[in-house]
């Protein structure tokens, strides 16, 4: 189980508000639908006016878990410009979950991160290049292949 998994619970507990809704009871259908719910488990992170910020659906278990949430927290920092925030939970899932199916996207936000930090820096290619050596297969790789099309 993922949940109940000490990394999961610290966390949650260090960076959420968790909420919980059951999709089997009628009273959570006005909210359900209203995020389009489709799938179990539907972790979202929003913001404090419901606004979402990043969402993923289905299991995973605890290590990829952590991964991910900490990929979208440190999307929710990037979007709000808490620059120095979000490049810290990218790192972490650098450092900690490198294996994991979040370790590229952290890998290409890192340097989308330093980027809007710094637009004058090479942190982006710098970061990008890291990411087409270590994840050469990923979705994440794919997208930022554009900076080797000719002009």
């Amino acid at each position: 189980m993922t949940y109940p998994d000490d990394t999961v619970v610290n966390a949650i507990t260090s960076y959420t508000v968790p909420v919980q809704f059951d999709n089997s009871k009628s009273e959570h259908n006005q909210f359900l639908q209203r995020i389009h719910h489709i799938w179990t488990p539907d972790v979202r992170i929003l913001d404090h006016n419901g606004f979402e910020l990043y969402r993923w659906d289905g299991f995973a278990p605890p290590a990829e878990f952590t991964a991910r949430l900490e990929c979208g927290l440190a999307m929710a920092y990037l979007r709000n410009k808490r620059f120095d925030a979000a490049e810290k939970l990218y790192a972490d899932v650098l450092t900690r979950f490198s294996t994991t199916y979040a370790a590229p996207e952290a890998q290409y936000y890192l340097g989308v991160t330093r980027y809007r930090r710094d637009p004058d820096s090479d942190e982006l290619l710098t970061q990008w290049g890291v990411l087409a050596s270590r994840y050469p297969s990923s979705e994440y790789r794919m997208k930022q292949s554009f900076k080797e099309l000719p002009s």
